[in-house]
């Protein structure tokens, strides 16, 4: 009789598939999507081909990282873009809420507490991030490009500006502090090789779909494990590695600031007479170049 027992709960332990989800909104500026313990998140911004990052992605990322840090269901996060030749291009400059002190704190909160998550998180670069969106792919646990058109920087200095959203906090516990002053200083870009080569970024691929592949089997061994040791060991490096959340608070108060600054003022209107005629896809392809227009 016992063995009829025993079979007929391994046979409901077999019929019985643990549920992965979280409950989340249709957004403006994300689509995500879930698989087992595994949720994608995508940036799309469909107002701007260079995916900028805008009033909606910020409230869109705020609103889902605040239901992750209560769910205890998702183990990975994969954040990709469906925008062809760009992850993120930066901070869209022209928003009204750039004037506002409560905007600048909202992002620094925003791009702390996701270096701060309990989940794994993963971003997959298939294009340009600068800016916000570089800053945005430092906070996270790891980051995978492909080859082809990939490229990170931070072009803020060469905009009269400085980064604000945590850049300089992350960059130099991955590169080191004189290659974060070589790139930030400069506002030049990494190609997504380099940026492997010197710890930007983890690894670089020929193909997404080898990149995929990587990243699949990852985040599918990932899942094998508890939520709370993936927790405890990010807790143990984060420590010894992450800025606090006063400091970068203080970077996004300065930067902020600096928006008033006379000549960075003067770079921006520069800016605005060069982009005239053009598109922003071909200022921002190759941004260094565009930015050394500026003073030439």
């Amino acid at each position: 009789m016992r063995s009829y027992i025993f079979s007929g709960l391994a046979l409901a332990a077999t019929l019985v598939r643990p549920v992965y989800s979280i409950d989340l909104p249709d957004y403006t500026g994300l689509k995500t999507s879930q698989n087992g313990s595994v949720l994608t998140v995508t940036f799309h911004n469909p107002s701007s081909p260079i995916n900028l990052w805008n009033l909606d992605t910020q409230n869109d990322l705020t609103d889902l990282v605040s239901r992750l840090q209560v769910n205890n269901e998702t183990k990975v996060v994969i954040f990709n873009s469906d925008v062809p030749r760009f992850f993120m291009a930066h901070l869209d400059l022209s928003l009204p809420e750039l004037a506002e002190p409560a905007f600048g704190k909202e992002f620094g909160t925003l791009i702390y507490n996701v270096s701060q998550l309990h989940q794994v998180t993963i971003g997959a670069v298939e294009g340009r991030a600068r800016g916000a969106g570089n800053e945005f792919l430092v906070s996270l646990d790891m980051r995978f490009a492909t080859k082809g058109e990939s490229l990170f920087g931070q072009p803020e200095v060469g905009s009269g500006l400085f980064p604000g959203g945590g850049g300089s906090q992350f960059l130099p516990g991955l590169i080191g502090r004189g290659r974060a002053m070589e790139y930030v200083l400069s506002s030049n870009d990494i190609t997504a090789e380099d940026a492997a080569n010197i710890g930007w970024i983890n690894k670089a691929f020929d193909t997404s779909a080898e990149m995929y592949g990587y990243i699949d089997k990852l985040a599918q061994r990932f899942s094998w494990f508890p939520l709370s040791a993936l927790s405890g060991g990010k807790k143990t490096i984060n420590r010894a590695s992450a800025p606090s959340l006063e400091q970068v608070i203080e970077d996004t108060k300065e930067f902020f600031q600096q928006q008033f600054d006379p000549e960075a003022q003067a770079i921006a209107k520069r800016s605005a007479l060069l982009s005239r005629n053009v598109s922003a896809v071909d200022l921002e392809l190759n941004l260094p170049e565009t930015i050394a227009r500026l003073y030439t």
